[in-house]
């Protein structure tokens, strides 16, 4: 892992590490101002939104283990929908790379922002049509879900801009074995992440929340 750049919080002072050299942007845990990175330069964009409260056993800090590589949870994006709310954890790994562990309903997946060849269907036809056939890589997914959602915030470090509000839009795909994607269509050209589904105790978690009656 490249090691970490700190600077001092513009507003209050405090430090604020820049673990990963995929993080784009940092949110002072002490003050929330929301600090972005441009090449030496901090900018700070204000305040970021606080996120609302939930019931994950993650949290910034965490270190685990996937496919034998150490990572360490630096980042948190939230996103809300009519229905509920979901979190993405940014993961900065030992070797330099960076990824993102997700969580839905109990069930956990490791994804990589990857560069694809096959061209992606638009929005429009993905949406509201579950059971979609998408290869992606040479493997076959098939849309599983599909929703627009509003970004509420951020914490810790993460590898794009995040202001509270903006919408996002994404589809998650699955296969016949634990291979998983999502297709990003909040930018344009949508970004592809694919990884897997995980078993939570195989992932070796340390540093977890600790709930009363745990």
């Amino acid at each position: 892992m490249s090691p970490a750049r700190e600077i001092a919080c513009p507003s209050c002072g405090a430090p604020v590490k820049f673990t990963s050299v995929a993080s784009l942007l940092s949110v002072c845990s002490y003050c929330s101002s929301t600090l972005i990175r441009r090449d030496l330069d901090i900018e700070n964009l204000g305040k970021m939104a606080e996120l609302l409260p939930d019931s994950s056993p993650l949290q910034l800090g965490v270190e685990g283990r996937y496919r034998g590589k150490h990572f360490s949870v630096v980042g948190r994006l939230q996103a809300q929908y009519p229905d509920g709310a979901w979190s993405e954890w940014f993961l900065a790994f030992a070797d330099g790379r960076s990824g993102w562990l997700g969580e839905a309903s109990g069930t956990y997946m490791v994804t990589f922002e990857t560069a694809v060849k096959e061209t992606l269907p638009r929005w429009e036809e993905i949406q509201g049509n579950p059971g979609m056939v998408i290869t992606l890589k040479g493997q076959r997914f098939e849309v599983s879900d599909a929703r627009a959602a509003r970004v509420i915030g951020g914490e810790g470090e993460l590898p794009l801009r995040v202001m509270q509000g903006y919408e996002t839009r994404a589809a998650d795909l699955r296969s016949d074995t634990e291979a998983f994607a999502t297709i990003d269509y909040t930018d344009e050209p949508p970004r592809v992440y694919l990884g897997e589904v995980v078993e939570f105790d195989a992932l070796a978690l340390r540093g977890l929340r600790q709930f009363e009656g745990w």
